[in-house]
């Protein structure tokens, strides 16, 4: 495919999709949106007029019809991901789908084994790999600064309230999973990428909007797979700007991560370090560091499916992810540990 631009479906025109849209935008003459598709049709149809010539559906099957488009985005309710992921797959095209690759890990074991059948690339979008933060934490651990790692903990906050009180958007709503399963993944793709994954889980959930109907927030311990023990917090119902936080304590010094600090990223060696040391190279811009990760994703992808290599992100790993929050499910409802 090195001679010719990617042709680029995008499916579901949501909030995440202007993002997408944006990086195959950035990307110049490597791709081309050929075609649009929601349930929306005035969406649709507003969408179109930015590129010439894109054609426009409220039916993702006829979008997958098209032999003109090369790969599609997927970007709605993570109920759908499946059904549409593997008409697409079965169709020919490469993939990006947004995570959660699925919602049932059975499901994205089996999309996984379909796109290897069929030769086609899979991508999910996990913008974690691309956060400028999380690629410099990953220097400071192969250095060693840190010495053996020992504790963890990691936030991801900010608001949808406004979302989950509208009854007429998903976000919050039985069957679509509650801020576990959309939030609690990423840390979990975090801790497999930087930690070798967990062991062991324990999940604790509860639900402040009265409008929602399933957790909006969430507290999940556990130990990571060498032992150490990691506290996630995940929540919807915080009024500041979405954010992540990461602390990690080791032997020799501890490093905090925060989007919302300037010093987005210190490491301190020693109980001594007062100071501490900022890392350079990790602007601060709250709005922003979630956008560029989010336009590197989709950049790294469609250079995959041009260079005939695999993502940066294996989908085995969101895979892995999936799995994790599936066990915090099981031992929120047996109230028990559970391992992986």
């Amino acid at each position: 495919m090195s001679e010719k631009k990617v042709r680029v479906g995008l499916i579901g025109l949501g909030s995440i999709s202007y993002s997408h849209e944006a990086g195959y935008s950035e990307l110049g003459e490597a791709c081309q949106i050929v075609a649009l598709c929601d349930i929306n049709s005035e969406e649709v149809n507003n969408r179109m007029g930015m590129y010439e010539g894109v054609k426009g559906y409220t039916s993702y099957h006829d979008l997958l019809d098209n032999p003109d488009v090369d790969m599609v985005d997927i970007t709605v309710p993570h109920v759908l991901h499946y059904e549409i992921a593997k008409e697409a797959l079965e169709k020919g095209k490469h993939v990006l789908v947004e995570k959660p690759i699925t919602v049932l890990s059975e499901q994205g074991k089996e999309l996984i084994a379909l796109a290897k059948y069929k030769g086609l690339m899979l991508g999910v979008a996990e913008n974690t790999h691309f956060v400028t933060a999380y690629l410099k934490a990953e220097e400071i651990l192969k250095q060693g600064l840190l010495g053996d790692i020992w504790s963890v903990r990691t936030l991801i906050a900010g608001s949808e309230v406004y979302r989950i009180k509208d009854p007429s958007l998903w976000h919050g709503k039985a069957p679509f999973g509650g801020v576990i399963l959309d939030s609690s993944v990423h840390n979990f793709y975090l801790f497999k990428w930087l930690f070798g994954g967990v062991r062991d889980v324990l999940g604790f959930a509860s639900k402040i909007i009265p409008e929602g109907e399933v957790e909006d927030n969430g507290l999940i311990i556990g130990h990571l797979a060498n032992g150490a023990e990691f506290q996630l917090n995940t929540s919807c119902t915080f009024e500041v700007p979405w954010t992540e936080r990461v602390e990690i304590y080791g032997s020799r010094g501890g490093m905090i991560i925060d989007q919302l600090t300037n010093p987005v990223v210190k490491y301190y060696l020693g109980s001594n370090d007062i100071d501490g040391t900022a890392v350079e190279g990790v602007p601060f811009d709250p709005i922003a560091w979630k956008f560029n990760s989010m336009l590197a994703e989709v950049s790294d992808f469609v250079h995959a499916v041009i260079e005939e290599r695999s993502p940066r992100v294996d989908p085995e790993d969101a895979l892995y992810a999936l799995r994790a929050a599936e066990a915090v499910a099981r031992s929120i409802e047996i109230k028990q540990v559970v391992t992986l």
